[in-house]
């Protein structure tokens, strides 16, 4: 598969700037650093401030890793992952549930669900719902029943009191 090819590389570069101790050593000099930034857009530069790098041979060090590294990415269809990079890491989840690390491509594995334990639940039967209906029903005419008859202790109860007082 060229996409799984183009993938491997982004792998393999990544792997290869995480062991790249020279990469990293420059990565840490401000200029660098700066430049980097600026070369990804997250902090824009003056142009009179770019004007010496092509004298600093770590930056254009650096410039030519993180171009080959984004000449993979863009074959395999993807933004240059410059968090990793940066934190030196070589581990890259992939929207498709796969993930780049140490150089290959792994498929993660899913997490086992709890459901899958469970056993699978004894057939309905089809006339189940007849014998549901009449306990709901015997249930709605008990409860009408219970309702009715406390109804009508409360009335006696008022009516009694009401008794009471009027011997008074």
């Amino acid at each position: 598969m060229a996409g799984d090819d183009a993938l491997s590389q982004v792998a393999k570069a990544l792997k290869s700037l995480k062991e790249n101790d020279q990469f990293h050593g420059a990565l840490e000099q401000p200029p660098v650093f700066k430049a980097v930034r600026h070369w990804a857009g997250i902090e824009r530069l003056k142009p009179e401030e770019c004007e010496e790098w092509q004298s600093n041979s770590q930056l254009m060090f650096v410039l030519a890793e993180l171009r080959r590294l984004e000449h993979y990415c863009r074959a395999a269809g993807m933004k240059v992952p410059l968090e990793q990079v940066l934190a030196g890491k070589d581990e890259l989840p992939l929207p498709d549930g796969r993930r780049l690390r140490g150089g290959e491509i792994e498929i993660m594995k899913k997490e086992t669900d709890e459901t899958e334990d469970l056993p699978d639940l004894p057939p309905v039967d089809p006339r189940l719902w007849r014998k549901t209906f009449l306990w709901q029903i015997i249930s709605a005419v008990t409860l009408a029943l219970v309702m009715k008859i406390s109804l009508w202790y409360q009335e006696e109860q008022t009516l009694a009191s009401g008794n009471a007082s009027m011997e008074l």
